[in-house]
């Protein structure tokens, strides 16, 4: 549950930065917020307890806690114009997407 909801936000942060600002040119990948979102699915999965990983689970944890994290912190970024933001948002990304690897929803888990 709280994945979905972290997938959901992150998409709309997406969006509305895409919305709102005039086309920039193209970036490079932001490496350092792709780490940071690495980071926090560790912590995410240390947090929850270390559950089994399984392949099709850690997959979605890493594409949700990494690329799209990534995306998020870019765009949370831009937005505010703080840089706090962005690493904020890649780490709490990274670490709400490791509750995909657990057999249940977070709370009844």
């Amino acid at each position: 549950m709280i994945a979905i909801a972290a997938v959901l936000a992150d998409i709309a942060l997406i969006l509305t930065h895409r919305v709102r600002t005039s086309p920039e040119p193209v970036e490079s990948t932001p490496w350092r917020h792709m780490a940071a979102g690495l980071a926090g699915c560790v912590a995410g999965w240390l947090a929850v307890g270390r559950p089994e990983l399984v392949w099709d689970d850690l997959s979605l944890t890493l594409v949700c806690g990494v690329v799209l994290a990534s995306g998020a912190a870019h765009a949370a970024r831009s937005l505010t114009g703080r840089t706090r933001a962005g690493w904020v948002t890649a780490c709490v990304s990274g670490a709400a997407a490791a509750t995909w690897l657990l057999p249940g929803p977070l709370p009844f888990s």
